[in-house]
């Protein structure tokens, strides 16, 4: 198909050298039925070349007709296709797209003509029916299949151009007009201020395009935030969230099938730091597979790759089959990375274009990796290995794991530097904790003289951005910066020990650390749900230090202790509608009534993956979880196979 072929296709007019197509850069594909929603059963195959084209019925050219297909209908598809693309249908009936753009051709037409197959399906998906009469869910673009329906997660693969929105905010006494800008040309908004006046108003990531009629898209950051700070009482902004594009530095963890083929067909353009193979069984055996015929046999597909990034800097990728699961990453990243703490690590994603980077989601060990990939926008997934269960004594984890020591001091350093603690991190707490890690570095790396860190000195060797949390350095003059930092690390000399000449790398460490555990969402997970006693909408948070908590909506930020989590004895999960899950949480006290709460079911998913992670900790045992399950929740048939695809 054209989305797999490599990019350097040679254009339309020299069909010489498409005339032996290169099977080994083609993957099969489950054949979409044509735009009339017209039944069939399809195995998979390659699209016609583009040279062939030509040969079969399209609309341009007024060709033959294909079965069930007439000219009109040919002729309406190519009216809603953009230019440089035509429609054509083979001998059997099938619709197919040439794009001569790029010389290439697939069963999928482009993006921009997509109708859903008639039922509003996301781009690249198709409705299938198994031998039971069941609707299931092929993915051309991660070439995976689903019993899960992805309209159920909403249509992630197409994304509107936002439009700037005019906003008019009052200021509040006490937290001014209630947001954080930095950056520049234009300035952006960072973080929005928990109860102020920007609240359901502004957005972090926010563009400010206008302040009072003034365009000041391109005007220097000092200019405007005086320009906000010269209003009393009201400010009017014009502001506009970024084009949501692939522009980021931040790359998909699953790679898309046209990213394949480019690593595939242009290997030096990308490298990895390491590959390893997990299962190494071939992802698709074609013998396996009695619905494929000898013509339709292929070489077996490029395995998948999943990319983990590390706190480090470092990326490990791995080749991943349909057996590969969550945890058989997980225990070669322990092999590789020499821990044994390994209770306090998961894998967690975000999404790529979320612009909530404290948004992380937990990954079931058990999962495969082809069941998370086959969610729809999962090829915008980032993965990141990291301690997602904190320990309550932070020298405990150093005298047990010294390796998982220093990776969780790394991690809560990048974490202060990307604001993942934003909006409670308040900046004379980052500026301690910069002063404490600029102290540690400076230990670390020889940068000391006579005893003596100066910024200066750290400074010149690496800059302060690694250290700082990134809103202070955007909006604070350099020089007053160092001023704070430098009086910052004066005072650590407070906490030297009596008889020591200066703080050592590792007390600075856990110093560091020992702050960033008394902030409410150090290793804290927080849940939007309904309690089964009100049918008001609350936050649970789950961690170490609060266990099971609920916090109050009306500004209350100090959590409401509802159990300890070493507290729990089971839970049990049940099924209350289609998108939402009643997880009971039953105590070991009997005196005690189990608390009911109604999530949504990856929400509850991931409750339930905190709760098991913070009891293995805290009780040394597993938690016991029943799953109250429907039935008839087994896999979907393999994408490689036959598909009866429905319009």
């Amino acid at each position: 198909p054209w989305y797999l072929q490599p990019d350097g296709a040679p254009p339309p007019n020299q069909t010489q050298q498409l005339q032996q197509p290169q099977q080994q850069q083609q993957l099969p594909s489950a054949s979409p039925a044509s735009s009339e929603g017209r039944d069939g059963s399809h195995s998979p195959s390659p699209a016609p070349s583009l040279m062939s084209c030509g040969s079969h019925g399209s609309a341009a050219a007024g060709g033959k007709e294909g079965e069930g297909v007439t000219s009109q209908q040919l002729a309406n598809i190519q009216a809603s296709l953009r230019p440089g693309w035509t429609v054509h249908v083979t001998p059997e009936g099938r619709l197919y797209y040439c794009n001569h753009v790029t010389g290439t051709s697939g069963w999928l037409p482009p993006q921009t003509s997509w109708d859903g197959g008639g039922i509003g399906l996301p781009f690249g998906w198709e409705a299938a029916t198994d031998k039971e009469g069941r609707t299931y869910y092929v993915n051309h673009i991660n070439k995976t299949s689903t019993y899960e329906d992805p309209r159920k997660w909403g249509s992630v693969e197409a994304e509107e151009t936002p439009e700037p929105r005019e906003v008019n905010l009052e200021r509040h006494p006490e937290l001014g007009f209630g947001f954080v800008a930095g950056s520049e040309k234009p300035v952006i908004v960072r973080f929005v201020t928990g109860g102020g006046p920007s609240v359901d108003k502004l957005m972090p990531g926010d563009q400010i395009l206008s302040i009072n009629g003034e365009d000041v898209a391109r005007a220097p950051r000092d200019h405007v935030i005086q320009l906000v700070r010269n209003c009393r009482d009201t400010v009017n902004l014009v502001v506009c969230q970024p084009p949501l594009d692939n522009s980021s530095s931040r790359k998909s963890a699953l790679l898309s099938a046209a990213k394949k083929a480019k690593l595939k067909n242009n290997p030096s353009r990308v490298r990895f730091a390491e590959s390893v193979d997990i299962n190494g069984s071939p992802l698709f055996n074609p013998s396996s597979h009695s619905a494929l015929t000898s013509a339709d046999s292929v070489v077996p597909l490029m395995p998948n790759v999943l990319k983990v990034f590390l706190e480090n800097g470092q990326t490990k990728s791995f080749k991943y089959d349909s057996s590969t699961t969550v945890q058989d990453v997980l225990d070669s990243l322990q092999a590789k990375l020499g821990l044994t703490a390994m209770s306090h690590f998961s894998l967690v994603v975000e999404h790529v274009k979320s612009l909530k980077r404290n948004k992380l989601t937990l990954l079931n060990p058990r999962d495969t990796l082809s069941k998370i990939a086959s969610r729809p926008g999962a090829h915008n997934l980032r993965c990141l290995f990291r301690v997602t269960f904190v320990p309550s004594d932070a020298y405990e984890l150093l005298r047990k794991d010294s390796v998982a020591f220093e990776y969780l001091f790394v991690q809560c350093c990048n974490d202060v530097a990307q604001e993942r603690f934003a909006p409670e991190l308040k900046y004379e707490v980052g500026l301690r904790l910069a002063a404490l890690h600029l102290h540690q570095h400076a230990m670390a790396n020889g940068l000391v003289s006579g005893n003596k860190v100066t910024v200066k000195g750290v400074e010149k060797e690496c800059g302060l951005e690694r250290f700082v949390p990134a809103s202070l350095v955007e909006s604070m003059k350099k020089k007053e910066l160092r001023k704070l930092l430098g009086h910052f690390l004066k005072l650590n000399q407070n906490l030297i020990a009596n008889g020591q000449k200066s703080l050592t790398g590792l007390q600075a460490k856990l110093h560091y650390l020992k702050i960033i555990s008394e902030l409410p969402s150090y290793g804290a997970k927080c849940f939007s749900t309904t309690m089964s006693d009100s049918n008001n909408e609350t936050v649970i948070l789950v961690s170490q230090k609060f266990g099971v908590s609920q916090i109050d909506s009306m500004r209350n930020t100090v959590p409401v202790n509802l159990c300890d989590i070493e507290g729990l004895d089971h839970v049990e999960v049940s099924k209350e509608d289609e998108v939402t899950r009643r997880v009971n949480l039953h105590l070991k006290d009997p005196d005690k009534e189990s608390i009911v709460l109604l999530l949504e079911e990856r929400d509850a998913e991931e409750l339930v993956l905190v709760l098991q992670g913070y009891y293995a900790l805290l009780a040394e045992k597993l938690l016991k979880v029943q799953h109250i399950r429907q039935p008839n929740e087994e896999q979907a048939p393999p994408y490689c196979g036959q598909h009866t695809v429905t319009g």
